[in-house]
């Protein structure tokens, strides 16, 4: 009997696991700060422990996620220095990206992207659902694909994993502002590649990221501590 079975492939359900605590860290789900358990993710992903627990892991790995002295995980939270050093490696890696993209784009890229924005556009204005922050995704790294410099759309994926949170922060407490602001800055760069412009494709991306982390700063938005929802006490 047993010789009719196969034996389940457990690393792609923790493969499954790992990306889509990723794609929620990515989408600002989880709190700078915020302590996750496993017991909890488990639970609400449907799984086991061990997926979990392997792809918690790999996530302090890479720096998403931290494992404190208590062997807690949380989300890796800012200080002010390590924003700031974030925002400015963005601003430098992301525009050289977006110059590349715009000054050979692939065909039909800006209409592409121009779809993108007018869906963030409407999802802002329509209920400001979660699709604000996927379209927002999409639309940046539609651009960082087009470029065709895979090495570095890697390190521009660990710096998204960082920033998640602190864009989580001003979706979940209702702010429309910096996303509404963001669109504007968006089709200036779609512009841009509509010309192959280069510099200013790249100028208006660098402005995008630079105005929405001012706007955090300016108004005092929480991102360098925990989040006010009492956080869940577990270890690995």
């Amino acid at each position: 009997m047993t010789d009719k079975l196969s034996p389940v492939d457990v690393s792609t359900l923790q493969e499954r696991v790992y990306l889509k605590l990723r794609e929620a860290l990515y989408q600002g789900r989880f709190s700078a700060g915020e302590t996750l358990t496993i017991r909890g993710l488990a639970g609400a992903l449907g799984t086991s422990a061990m997926p979990v627990r392997e792809a918690l892991q790999r996530l302090v790995a890479e720096k998403a996620l931290i494992q404190t002295p208590s062997r807690s995980i949380q989300v890796a939270s800012f200080t002010p220095e390590l924003f700031w050093e974030i925002i400015r490696l963005r601003m430098s890696i992301e525009g050289m990206v977006t110059r590349r993209a715009a000054l050979n784009p692939p065909p039909l890229l800006a209409e592409r992207l121009r779809e993108i924005n007018t869906k963030m556009i409407a999802a802002i204005r329509g209920g400001f659902t979660e699709e604000v922050l996927d379209a927002n995704k999409e639309f940046h790294f539609a651009i960082y694909e087009a470029a065709d410099m895979p090495q570095t759309l890697e390190i521009i994926n660990n710096l998204w994993l960082r920033i998640g949170p602190y864009l989580g922060v001003a979706y979940r407490m209702g702010y429309s502002d910096p996303f509404l602001t963001g669109t504007r800055f968006h089709e200036r760069i779609i512009q841009a590649i509509e010309r192959r412009d280069g510099r200013r494709a790249a100028s208006g991306l660098k402005v995008d990221i630079w105005a929405t982390a001012k706007w955090f700063t300016r108004h005092r938005i929480a991102i360098f501590s925990p989040d006010e929802e009492r956080p869940m006490e577990a270890a690995l």
